[in-house]
């Protein structure tokens, strides 16, 4: 059964996935504006939000307790979703343009979202209210969408976020430029994603160029550049306990890294 719950889901195609914090369960998203919720060690679909969004459903992140779902979506809304009711339970409205990733605080008090529209957003998952709105540093004459926004390990006051450029910027919640991580190419090396290290002091960002760019945060410095494809790069992730770097290509391949 859990074998053709998991043919039937192919049938849309998955745009995000996120582990719980114990690794017991999965999340998945789809085109189709479908997420599910599954139990890694079985398979087994133990929760279905069939229509969770209008549209694609483009991020998804558990609350740290696994009891809570947030999702992010082409129609630009950012929603929470409960395990055990299996219902929507909170709506947040104000970007105005794709969302494309959202992350709960370790606390479980906000929950910030960044958007095609260029900026980063700061709610209140208890009101729904926005309570910060920012952009991070950007050329004045661009827009540049916002692809990640991660909580650094070593401070959860803090966010890393990139926004396709040639830099990633750490910033406080309430959009204050607290530390710059930047390459140093002018052209063609504009990060698509990012991750940090389990202990927050490594950050890799995956460029446009198809390297892995690896910044050592203490120094702000760029410590190890390698090319990760031969073709488009789509995204990358890290373990949550050890320094191994996963990357992923148009090319058809996953790559393992030890970081």
């Amino acid at each position: 059964a859990a074998a053709s719950e998991r043919r039937a889901s192919s049938a849309q195609a998955v745009l995000a996935v996120d582990f719980s914090r114990d690794s017991e369960l999965l999340v998945s998203a789809s085109q189709g504006g479908t997420i599910k919720v599954w139990r890694v060690r079985t398979g087994q679909c133990v929760r279905r939000f069939p229509k969770a969004h209008g549209q694609g459903v483009t991020c998804v992140a558990f609350s740290r307790d696994a009891t809570q779902v947030a999702s992010g979506s082409f129609d630009a809304l950012v929603r929470i979703h409960g395990l055990k009711s299996g219902k929507a339970l909170k709506e947040m409205r104000g970007h105005g343009s794709y969302v494309n990733d959202v992350a709960f605080s370790p606390d479980g008090g906000r929950l910030v979202s960044g958007s095609s529209d260029g900026t980063v957003r700061v709610w209140d998952p208890r009101t729904c209210e926005c309570v910060a709105q920012w952009k991070p540093p950007q050329p004045a004459a661009a827009e540049l969408s916002v692809n990640t926004v991660t909580f650094m390990p070593s401070n959860p006051a803090h966010v890393l976020v990139c926004n396709r450029s040639s830099s990633v910027h750490v910033m406080t919640l309430g959009g204050e430029l607290v530390q710059t991580l930047s390459s140093g190419k002018r052209e063609g090396g504009d990060f698509v994603a990012t991750c940090v290290s389990p202990l927050g002091g490594w950050v890799h960002c995956l460029g446009e160029d198809s390297h892995l760019y690896t910044f050592e945060v203490k120094e702000g410095k760029l410590q190890h550049l390698l090319k990760a494809h031969e073709k488009d790069v789509i995204g990358l992730c890290i373990h949550p306990h050890r320094n191994l770097v996963a990357t992923w290509s148009e090319d058809g391949t996953l790559k393992l890294w030890r970081s």
